[in-house]
């Protein structure tokens, strides 16, 4: 059985399950809180681990109805560590004089151990993509980039508007702002209306400093690079698939290519980067001991290869179908072990 860590709303692992079930592959999908009776949970399961002692035995099962599951391979593809589901009885019969809050905080953490060796034993399984890693830091990643040769744009990380005008003169009055670490998750209301409101963050170009206090939150700023096209890059298992997006063309896409419409879709064509490049790149993600990662880099009209980032779970569903790189039928082979099938697409 293939075992997908993952979200409940995932197209990319959707597609990897169609092509599970065409090779007639068992599986089963975790999101955390189940959604339907359909996903795999761990809160019914019989969870143990017994190693130690001077004979060198040890064993790890996770049984379901008294018999143990065999796990073929798993895929953290976006795995969520979620423990609310060993936690109901106390969150909603506890009676006890100790502090409720203070007792559910405390469980979290032990329950915390509980993940981390249970992601720890599940790599000792065939397995793709980082159960640890879900999150890099933006600022030493880029820093880690340029260390292997790599060009990454001007950036600042201040919270002073002093420092900051200095950086905003230094790039020609021009400059935008992203994230220093987590966007805030993507939102969105219905009002009475029945209009809905969307609400996500987004890169920001800033070409004035005018309502800037003097004091901010720590920020990350870098120099704005005028783009001939973007290029996202997808690494999966030491190999590079690589789609130029024309974003510049539209004026929404022209910062941040996620803010694009559904009636003006964003033309990719498959690219070949520099081997170079390539090299520098498998480098990096080897260095961060990831197998899977999604490159974001803008090719300049200075003709220079600008790296941005690395997002270990980001989406490779458009550069996979826009280039025609079937990285949903690559990914099922993979998780199928010995994998041997004649039948053609």
């Amino acid at each position: 059985m293939h075992l997908i860590f993952s979200e409940y709303i995932d197209f990319s692992s959707n597609r990897v399950i169609d092509w599970l079930i065409y090779y007639d592959q068992k599986y089963q999908k975790y999101i955390g809180q189940p959604k339907t009776g359909d996903h795999f949970r761990f809160d019914n399961k019989i969870i143990t681990a017994c190693f130690g002692g001077t004979d060198d035995e040890e064993s790890f099962m996770i049984k379901d109805n008294n018999q143990e599951i065999d796990f073929e391979s798993v895929w953290f593809r976006r795995p969520v560590h979620n423990t609310n589901s060993f936690l109901f009885d106390i969150e909603h019969n506890y009676k006890g004089s100790y502090p409720k809050g203070l007792l559910v905080d405390t469980i979290h953490k032990r329950e915390k151990v509980l993940w981390d060796f249970l992601g720890y034993k599940l790599k000792e399984k065939h397995h793709q993509g980082s159960f640890e890693v879900v999150e890099l830091n933006k600022p030493i990643i880029l820093k880690k980039a340029q260390s292997l040769g790599l060009t990454i744009p001007k950036t600042l990380i201040t919270n002073s508007r002093q420092d900051l005008e200095i950086f905003f003169k230094n790039c020609n009055n021009k400059i935008i702002t992203k994230s220093l670490g987590s966007v805030i998750p993507g939102y969105e209301q219905k009002p009475q209306d029945m209009n809905y409101l969307s609400f996500y963050q987004l890169t920001k170009l800033i070409d004035n400093l005018e309502n800037t206090p003097k004091l901010f939150a720590p920020s990350l700023f870098q120099e704005y690079v005028d783009k001939e096209y973007e290029i996202r890059t997808i690494f999966l298992k030491g190999k590079l698939y690589s789609a130029s997006i024309f974003s510049q063309l539209n004026e929404h896409t022209k910062v941040d290519m996620r803010n694009r419409s559904a009636n003006h879709p964003t033309r990719y064509i498959p690219y070949q980067l520099d081997k170079k490049i390539e090299i520098s790149l498998i480098k990096l993600m080897k260095k961060l001991n990831l197998d899977y990662g999604a490159i974001d880099i803008v090719k300049g009209i200075d003709g220079r290869y600008y790296f941005l980032e690395i997002n270990p779970v980001g989406q490779y569903g458009d550069v996979s179908l826009q280039c025609n790189y079937y990285l949903n039928k690559i990914i099922a082979e993979d998780l199928i072990k010995n994998f041997n099938d004649d039948r053609s697409i």
